[in-house]
């Protein structure tokens, strides 16, 4: 199932990329792709913990390093917060190891809900 990111009209001016902004939840993981500034692949079964985090407008947008995250935010606004057990590494577009990746969706729910299925059946 594909998810796409939030945007905005300022995204491709202000993350200097013309996309995919997707979220793409498999089998056996969680794929998150921001063009060429930064993507991760999240193995499902790391997958500790799944929650909504608000992302606020004056913390930027892009491939973000903050807070003890990495955060994929084409626009400002509620995503989702998945944890990991164990680290994973995104590209932002440097490779930086975190346990905590938010990925502003469109539709934040349905991601969340995607994530779990995809959790309780692994």
């Amino acid at each position: 199932m594909i998810f796409p990111l939030r945007t905005s009209h300022w995204t491709r001016c202000l993350t200097s990329t013309t996309g995919p902004f997707e979220a793409e939840v498999s089998d056996d993981a969680v794929l998150v792709r921001m063009g060429w500034v930064g993507h991760v692949d999240i193995p499902i079964a790391s997958v500790e913990r799944i929650r909504t985090h608000r992302w606020p407008w004056w913390a930027g947008v892009g491939v973000r390093i903050a807070k003890g995250m990495v955060v994929f935010a084409p626009a400002p606004g509620q995503g989702v917060l998945i944890e990991t057990s164990v680290p994973v590494t995104a590209h932002t577009p440097l490779a930086w190891k975190t346990r905590r990746v938010l990925v502003v969706a469109e539709d934040p729910a349905a991601l969340a809900e995607a994530v779990a299925d995809r959790r309780a059946q692994n």
